[in-house]
């Protein structure tokens, strides 16, 4: 033990080595208790924790301390000593100390085959999927695309890398990290698809270019006729079209910021039965969802009207059809932990979480703070229906009625959630909602969905919406940056 250690180099006349940490904070959080996933525990109270470093020595750590605190944060001697650790450290403090991190480069080892040869040099690379961004670096070879994570401040031993060979990649696409122009998706024969986001736009052209030429880009205007032809042909569904249109759009599964957007279809959740030959069965597609009521499109309106005064800056709809918060709202079931990320540790109130698909309808029609659509989960019964359900048992609460939150409310004509959404596939796949399809779309991804359209259609959202790269490119103080990615992130 560390007590029997230290009696010995006493009795050797050596000085004891500190092996432990402590420290004392007045709050503190606590997180998976049992290994449940649940909200964050907030304590306010006075307490201690400690830390053993059983083979190592707690000098790194203490180092590291001091480079972001400060010299006097850090013990002198390596041990704990009363130091306040109340300031927490400058972003300078910080990018001086992960540099050297960043800037490592491409270990030759975590080849697959040391007879390849790179095509690129070390390029600092992010890997990113839903709220997580992993640094690291990447470089492409004459076989393969690499990742290889960073492997740590300390560390002098690079992570394994992920490879990804050029042969099995059957579609690229442009896209975002953030309001940075600069990521690529590849899509693999395997089904699934890795993103990649690069320092520059450069970079991820130049990646691109090192890529196989003969699979499609998602983002390029050939695909979008071909997918426009294939589905006017009936070569393609209705959902396989919302989703190239999407992709094109560069909205990704990887980014929920950028979430793939699906509109509401079906208007009627209360009927025994979903009758696809009533038009009153169908959500009128040719409007926004903040224009399907027009006793509440009155209030956008009278609204929009008092900001004559800055109309650069007036808007009808001061909330969005999708936004990060609204894609976790629909996958709180299979994305708890994103969604405690997302809200600071904690689920939202009983009464605002999805629970009862006719009561989210009718927040979408008379709620002023909602207009949002709807994700692809609805429309695609192989995907599965986890987020109808709550098969992680997680303790959702219960409303202001006493109704507890648990799976999802279905609505009267579907038996259970895979009869729900394939009577919904079924809705997004009719005659009737294919005519009126190219409306919504022009609303969404099309001539409607900013500018002069916008406004003749009844589809103009808050400034934050439309922040484009280049808006971003031309903000002169890094203050600026962040405060615009934030609001276009959260947006």
């Amino acid at each position: 033990s560390s007590k029997q250690q230290q009696q010995q180099q006493q009795q050797q006349g050596e000085q004891p080595k500190a092996t432990a940490v402590a420290f004392k904070c007045s709050r503190h959080a606590v997180m998976k208790t049992g290994n449940v996933i649940a909200p964050h525990t907030t304590v306010d109270a006075a307490a201690e924790f400690c830390f053993t470093f059983r083979y190592s020595s707690p000098a790194q750590f203490f180092d590291l301390i001091g480079r972001l605190l400060g010299p006097a944060a850090a013990a002198d001697d390596g041990a704990a000593s009363g130091r306040s650790l109340v300031s927490p450290p400058t972003a300078a403090a910080i990018d001086k100390l992960l540099k050297p991190m960043l800037d490592r480069p491409f270990d030759p080892h975590n080849l697959r085959d040391m007879r390849e040869t790179p095509r690129t040099s070390n390029l600092r690379c992010h890997h990113l999927s839903p709220l997580q961004d992993q640094p690291g670096c990447s470089i492409v070879t004459d076989r393969s695309i690499y990742f290889q994570p960073a492997s740590g401040v300390l560390s002098t031993v690079a992570e394994p890398a992920t490879s990804f060979a050029l042969a099995d990649i059957v579609a690229t696409a442009r896209r975002y990290h953030g309001l940075r122009d600069c990521a690529v998706e590849l899509y693999l024969a395997s089904g699934v698809s890795v993103l990649l986001a690069f320092e520059t736009k450069t970079e991820r052209e130049r990646v691109l270019s090192l890529l196989p030429r003969n699979v499609p880009c998602h983002t390029d205007a050939s695909f979008v006729r071909d997918a426009y032809d294939g589905w006017r042909l009936g070569k393609i569904s209705n959902f396989d079209y919302l989703l190239a249109l999407n992709s094109a759009a560069g909205r990704t599964f990887h980014d929920l910021s950028r979430y793939p957007v699906f509109p509401w279809v079906v208007a009627d959740y209360t009927s025994e039965e979903l009758d696809l030959n009533n038009p009153d069965t169908f959500r009128d597609l040719t409007k926004p969802v903040g224009a399907l009521n027009e006793e509440r499109l009155q209030y956008f309106m009278t609204r929009y009207k008092s900001m004559e005064g800055d109309m650069d800056h007036a808007f009808l709809y001061g909330t969005h059809y999708s936004a990060p918060g609204y894609v976790l709202y629909y996958l709180v079931r299979s994305m708890p932990e994103q969604m405690l990320c997302l809200q600071n540790g904690k689920f939202d109130s009983p009464d605002r979480m999805f629970h009862d698909l006719d009561h989210t309808y009718s927040s979408v029609l008379i709620n002023h703070a909602d207009v949002k659509e709807l994700i692809a989960e609805f429309y695609d019964p192989q995907a599965g229906y986890d987020f109808l359900i709550n098969a992680r048992g997680l303790r959702l609460g219960s409303t202001q009625t006493g109704e507890r939150v648990h799976d999802v409310k279905m609505p009267k004509w579907a038996k259970s959630p895979r009869d729900f959404l394939e009577k919904n596939r079924r809705a997004l796949e009719c005659d009737a909602v294919t005519a009126m399809l190219p409306r919504w779309i022009d609303l969404i991804f099309g001539d409607k969905s900013r500018g002069q359209g916008a406004k003749d259609a009844l589809n103009l959202f808050h400034p934050t919406a439309y922040t484009s790269s280049a808006d971003f490119d031309a903000l002169k103080t890094e203050e600026e940056r962040t405060q615009a990615e934030l609001q276009a992130t959260e947006f």
